[in-house]
């Protein structure tokens, strides 16, 4: 192989890595696994996600924390990546959708945020691992939700932590995520 196209294997291969990265932060989040979470973040880090900004592992805790007392769903969905890597640092801009979903005395409320994740990522011990995050809010909604016809009508009911039905499908253990 010439060294242009091991070159270009080399970026594809980064994308790859970068992109499982941010799915890998997503599905910690969303089923409350604060190891598996913190996992994404170098060992000196920052995470600006609005009202909180601090370290990014102790975001983790911190924010998981939180989503605990206060939802009872935590869903991402990503969207497209722009992704620009310099040798061992990388910048990202990801567009995601992110729904809450927390219990009130006046019934379920569901909040919905838009933004872009716009990261500085560096390659630490092998990995990539985020540096800085920046969290962008482009629009957010929150209202009054009617849980539909769809709600008790068979589908299996996501959940937090090692219950979910994705932890026994990818063959995933707590062990590793740590």
């Amino acid at each position: 192989m010439d060294a242009p196209d091991a070159q270009r294997l080399q970026e594809l291969w980064d994308h790859h890595e970068i992109r499982q990265l941010l799915a890998t932060y997503c599905h910690g989040c969303d089923r409350a696994d604060e190891a598996e979470m913190a996992s994404v973040y170098c060992e000196e880090s920052w995470d600006d996600h609005g009202p909180d900004k601090c370290d990014g592992k102790r975001f983790a805790n911190l924010i998981l924390e939180k989503a605990r007392r206060t939802t009872k769903v935590v869903s991402h969905l990503l969207g497209q990546s722009l992704v620009r890597i310099t040798g061992d640092t990388a910048a990202a801009e990801t567009y995601f959708v992110a729904t809450l979903i927390a219990e009130t005395a006046d019934g379920e409320r569901m909040t919905q945020l838009g933004g872009r994740y716009v990261d500085s990522l560096n390659r630490e011990s092998g990995a990539w691992r985020i540096k800085e995050r920046l969290c962008v809010r482009d629009w957010s909604s929150t209202g009054p939700i009617d849980p539909g016809y769809l709600a008790g009508a068979g589908f299996i009911e996501g959940a937090r932590g090692v219950g979910d039905v994705s932890w026994r499908k990818l063959g995933l253990h707590v062990s590793e995520t740590r």
